[in-house]
C-alpha cells in the first residue's frame, strides 16, 4: 500500500514535465535567440536538475500524505498541490506563450508557496522539509534567470 502511494506521487509529480515538454521542444529556437544571462546553464542542466527535483517532489508528496490527508496536514497538501499546478503552468507560459514577465509572476508565486510549504513541513515531516529545500533553492535560481532574461530582452 505505501509503495503504491509513493509510486502514485512520483507519477503525479511528473505531470508538470509532461505538460511543458511540447512547449519547450517547439520554442527552443526562440529561447536561444534571447539575450542570455552570463550565469545561464547549458540546456542539459535543466533536464537533469528537473528530473531529480520531480522525484524529490514525489517523495515529499508521499511523506506528507503517508498517514492520509487530515486536518493537520491538509493545508500543507493544498500548498503542495498549488505549487505543483503553478509549476505545470510556468513552462507553457514562458516557452509556449513566450511571456517572460508572466513567467516571472508565476515563479514568484511558486517561491512563495514553496517557502510556506517548507515552513509547514518543518513541523509535519523534517525529511520532507530537507527534500524540498533543493527545489526551493532551484526556484530562486530560476527566478533570477527569468528576471535576467526579462531585463536583457
Amino acid at each position: 500500500m505505501q509503495i503504491t502511494k509513493l509510486v502514485i506521487w512520483l507519477l503525479i509529480c511528473q505531470i508538470p514535465a509532461l505538460v511543458g515538454m511540447g512547449a519547450v521542444r517547439e520554442n527552443m529556437q526562440w529561447y536561444h535567440s534571447l539575450n542570455q544571462a552570463v550565469f545561464a546553464p547549458p540546456d542539459w542542466i535543466f533536464s537533469a536538475v528537473w528530473a531529480v527535483l520531480y522525484i524529490l517532489l514525489g517523495v515529499v508528496g508521499y511523506l506528507l500524505t503517508r498517514e492520509g490527508v487530515h486536518y493537520q496536514n491538509r493545508p500543507a497538501v493544498a500548498l503542495f498541490v498549488g505549487q505543483l499546478v503553478l509549476n505545470a503552468c510556468w513552462t507553457p507560459v514562458f516557452f509556449g506563450h513566450q511571456e517572460i514577465g508572466f513567467g516571472l509572476v508565476i515563479l514568484s508565486a511558486m517561491i512563495f508557496l514553496a517557502a510556506w510549504l517548507m515552513k509547514k513541513l518543518w513541523y509535519l515531516t523534517r525529511g520532507g522539509f530537507w527534500l524540498l529545500l533543493p527545489y526551493g533553492l532551484w526556484l530562486c535560481f530560476a527566478w533570477c534567470l527569468n528576471y535576467a532574461t526579462l531585463v536583457l530582452n
